[in-house]
């Protein structure tokens, strides 16, 4: 499945990061995997990686849940602890 890395900034603490991440988390449609999210919350930006079917498909699931983003990223994991491309 195609992978993503989202770019968000948004003013959130912790606690609203918490909360605001077990509603989005709840309304993934079918095919959607948020499988981590890199948080700086002393500049408001967070990286989110995604599995999901394209990266139209994010933008729309990201307009209906109402979560702003300023960049999406068609993105290959490579595994540092092995030296290999992840899934080859």
């Amino acid at each position: 499945m195609p992978r993503f890395l989202a770019v968000h900034t948004m003013p959130l603490n912790e606690e609203e990061w918490l909360e605001g991440a077990k509603v989005m988390a709840s309304q993934l449609p079918e095919g959607f995997n948020w499988e981590r999210t890199y948080c700086d919350f002393s500049t408001g930006k967070f990286f989110c990686e995604w599995d999901c079917p394209s990266q139209e498909a994010l933008e729309q699931a990201f307009g209906a849940a109402e979560v702003p983003f300023e960049e999406i990223h068609s993105v290959r994991l490579f595994d540092a602890t092995v030296g290999e491309w992840a899934g080859q």
